[in-house]
């Protein structure tokens, strides 16, 4: 057949099942456009910290790192650039800082750096307008950024929280996309080197010296920046920040990634629904085509041209409504990860990315055009007729062979969910195939029972039900297929969701127990109290009137490994000590007296199984000045994704060679309220925009915690809001298009004296079986998902998560998705309800 014939011939079968294809295109963009809105989100934010570390880099391709915010000595740069074989060195200086102007205010990150990283060829310093900037005592900002703390004309100043002090500093001049890229989205305050170290209180101080090596010299030189660090200092490539974060977000893009799959397959099963109405049709072409004499071949090549033109048609339209829900819904989400790295809001679309979900889109059409695939092959031509006519204990046997099929899945997700939590993808995989292969059972099982009470019955709409859908056979299943997985991912990800949220609530509750009332550094970017600052009000504060007690708390980040660690430290004298919700292994007891004690920590267990630690190993911690450290017990991430080690404030100070605090823990009077005591606090210091320093009570921290870890999980939210309006939606189309494509059938019926309201009855009933069946099967499974979702969350993941087995929003969903769906039905059975009785003569 020539490709001209093979094109007419699919213009003439299009006409004649336009509105399915349709249906078909819209499914298969559903699931296409949710896998690439998830991409896009997941994959922005990296982008976004590799960006900026090329741009401040260059052609570096090693770095010497300090271990905390003090940085390191900035006459180090000299002993660098004497090593051999070193071609470029250059100091940078970065800070974080709440930037505070007459529009607003916004988490920054300081960039210092001299007219050597220019040399480096990076982004940031070798655009030639900044070349006047060098020698101001000003700052250059982002147009973005700019717009948004109102500073934006020259010379206008904007004022910098940062490490319990307040400094100001003038506008030189923005950058904008046209000069620096996607970077001019990023949070970033550029500066002369010394004007940074001055703005940030670090005076011959810096963060990190950038090596550029000479050709041939990255290992030698490699080895003498060790030989210099020695155990004070990292040696690592430049990009290292991007390996941290990969870390700190892989897991939340892998749950993401898992629930953008499920709603994604909710897609295309909605997409596989239309298609078995035109299946019939197709079948009935193969049986043509080969009774014509043409191979298997030809006939797979005329439906090829099908999937084709279906895939790209739907895959076009997916990723066009995948690009608006990623800028208007599933946009990056900074949030916690925002407090430890520098995080743009730019958004970055790969190749890759468009074709994992165009690839996906083509694989749905390839697989639900070529279903009779089997009859195409066969040798016999009428195949497809004899294949229609299997005997009913044939179908019975095949029945029960994907029941076992799918006990043997359920048993392999149950070994998951005990022994390997960490494969949770995989078992969620597993769950969802033995759902769809239990689900005939449950369906066959729901309309024997529609049969028996039909027998007590006088009225035909039972025995009419049931009789419609056994004759329906793979398409009833495959609707029933789609409420059943959208109903599981529903439930499970709202379940999981649920518990990590109520998890993190009670973790952050049980951080700020210790204290009455906090002072700390002002600005969102110092929400987990991160920031040292020397503790020069102590003493004031320990004369004010109500005020019990004021203890040092002291806690920052730490470069672990491959992970970004948040370390925690209060003071021995702390009540409590330790968060023992969040102690997971080990004494409770036993640990909080040897943390107070000290040289004892606790750490969260992923961060122990990853340097192979178990409770009453001594290791040495990386920190500014390297401690000999035992592990007391392990703990939860208290919900910090990369991990958490908890220390008390001495033996953080004697670790990191510094007094500073990192807030003050106060302790109240039992007769002075919280609120009245802040308020006396704050009264004393001045506003923060004189002393640098907030001050909130104990409840209120912890309600700005919760209330960032809910705005860290959005993209869970969304998704959970969106799968069950998908599963309404896509069995709404599904069965209203089943039901029309009957009428004949129904007029039929008519003919035969079953009035019209009985008819109405059959097909909503008929809707209802099918909804319920498949929900309902979905709803429980879901259950046993979110069970799993817990369970790689605490074990695998870490976080704290508050598990539970309470159905009540697995029946919620289960409800909402039925009604809604019965809802949007009702017209559709109606109007097919009323079809005339001269139709049946076109059956």
């Amino acid at each position: 057949m020539r490709p001209a014939n093979i094109l007419r011939l699919y213009r003439v079968r299009l006409r004649a099942r336009l509105m399915q294809e349709c249906l078909a295109v819209l499914g298969i963009a559903a699931g296409v456009a949710l896998l690439f809105a998830s991409q896009v989100a997941s994959t922005s934010l990296q982008s976004s910290v590799g960006a900026l570390a090329r741009g401040i880099a260059g052609h570096a391709t090693l770095q010497l790192l300090a271990r905390d915010q003090r940085g390191l000595p900035a006459d180090m740069l000299g002993q660098v650039r004497q090593i051999p074989g070193v071609h470029v060195a250059a100091p940078i200086l970065e800070a974080s800082a709440n930037a505070v102007g007459p529009a607003g205010s916004a988490s920054v990150e300081i960039i210092g750096a001299d007219a050597s990283l220019a040399r480096l060829g990076g982004s940031l310093a070798s655009n030639p307008q900044l070349t006047p900037f060098a020698g101001f005592g000003t700052i250059v900002l982002p147009a973005p950024l700019a717009a948004k703390v109102g500073v934006t004309r020259f010379g206008q100043k904007i004022a910098f929280q940062i490490a319990g002090r307040t400094v100001t500093a003038p506008l030189y001049t923005q950058l904008h996309a046209k000069q620096i890229g996607s970077l001019s989205e990023s949070p970033i305050v550029l500066a002369t080197l010394s004007f940074a170290q001055r703005l940030a209180g670090l005076q011959r101080r810096v963060s990190a010296i950038l090596v550029q090596p000479a050709a041939g010299a990255q290992a030698r030189v490699r080895t003498a920046l060790r030989r210099l660090a020695g155990d004070r200092y990292d040696v690592e490539p430049t990009g290292y920040a991007q390996t941290l974060f990969d870390k700190a977000a892989a897991a939340s893009n892998q749950s993401t990634a898992l629930f953008a799959a499920i709603s994604a397959l909710v897609g295309f099963l909605f997409a596989f629904n239309a298609m078995l109405l035109t299946v019939p049709q197709r079948r009935r072409l193969v049986v043509d085509l080969r009774r014509d004499g043409y191979t298997p071949a030809t006939v797979i090549a005329v439906l090829l041209l099908d999937a084709l033109a279906l895939g790209l048609i739907a895959s076009t339209l997916g990723l066009a409504l995948g690009d608006e829900l990623s800028i208007h819904l599933f946009h990056p989400n900074t949030a916690f990860l925002s407090l430890a790295f520098s995080l743009g809001s730019q958004r970055s679309v790969s190749w890759q990315e468009v074709a994992i979900a165009g690839t996906g889109g083509m694989l749905a059409a390839i697989v639900a055009v070529l279903s009779p695939l089997r009859d195409i092959l066969s040798r016999d031509p009428l195949a497809v007729i004899n294949n229609s006519r299997r005997p009913a204990a044939r179908a019975t046997f095949a029945q029960g062979r994907c029941a076992l099929a799918g006990l043997a899945l359920l048993i392999g997700a149950s070994a998951i969910l005990l022994a390997a939590p960490q494969a949770s993808i995989a078992g969620m995989v597993l769950l969802v195939g033995a759902l769809l292969l239990e689900l005939p059972i449950v369906l066959g099982a729901t309309l024997k029972l529609v049969r028996r009470l039909a027998r007590t019955l006088t009225s035909p709409v039972g025995h009419l039900a049931t009789m419609e859908l056994d004759a329906a056979g793979a398409r009833a299943l495959a609707i029933a297929a789609t409420g059943a997985v959208a109903v599981f991912g529903s439930v499970a990800i709202q379940g999981a969701h649920r518990d990590l949220l109520a998890g993190l609530d009670t973790a952050a509750s049980e951080m700020n127990a210790s204290a009455s009332v906090w002072v700390a550094p002002a600005g969102s970017y110092n929400l987990l109290m991160t920031t040292p600052f020397p503790a020069l009000e102590r003493a004031k504060l320990e004369g004010l009137r109500g005020v019990r007690a004021v203890r040092l708390y002291r806690g920052g980040l730490l470069d672990y490994g491959q992970r970004r660690v948040l370390v925690l430290a209060p003071p021995r004298s702390a009540r409590p000590l330790l968060p023992a919700g969040q102690l997971v292994e080990g004494d409770t007891g036993a640990a909080i007296e040897r943390v107070r004690k000290g040289g004892w920590v606790v750490l969260s267990q992923a961060l122990a199984a990853e340097h192979h630690l178990q409770i009453g190993d001594a290791f040495t911690l990386p920190s500014p000045q390297p401690q000999r450290f035992r592990v007391a017990a392990l703990s939860t991430n208290v919900g910090w994704a990369p991990g958490a080690i908890l220390m008390n404030a001495s033996d953080y100070a004697r670790a990191w060679g510094s007094g500073q605090a990192s807030a003050y823990g106060i302790l109240l009077d039992r007769s002075m309220p919280a609120s009245r005591g802040a308020e006396e606090i704050a009264r004393a210091l001045g506003p923060p925009a004189q002393s640098g320093l907030t001050v909130e009570t104990s409840a209120q921290h912890t309600r700005r915690q919760q209330a960032l870890s809910h705005r860290a999980l959005a993209r869970l939210t969304q998704i959970t809001i969106l799968i069950p309006l998908i599963a309404v939606l896509a069995m709404a189309a599904a069965i209203g298009a089943m039901v029309w494509q009957r009428r004949p059938r129904l007029a039929r019926l008519k003919l035969d004296g079953i009035a019209r309201a009985s008819l109405w009855r059959v097909v909503l009933l008929e809707s209802l079986l099918l909804l319920g069946a498949g929900c309902l099967t979905g709803a429980v499974f879901g259950l046993y998902a979110q069970q799993l979702a817990d369970r790689a969350l605490a074990s695998a993941v870490n976080f704290p998560v508050a598990g539970s087995v309470i159905a009540l929003g697995g029946l919620q969903t289960l409800g909402l998705v039925i009604a809604a769906a019965l809802a949007l039905l009702m017209i559709p059975c109606y109007l097919a309800a009323r079809a005339p009785a001269a139709l049946a003569l076109q059956d």
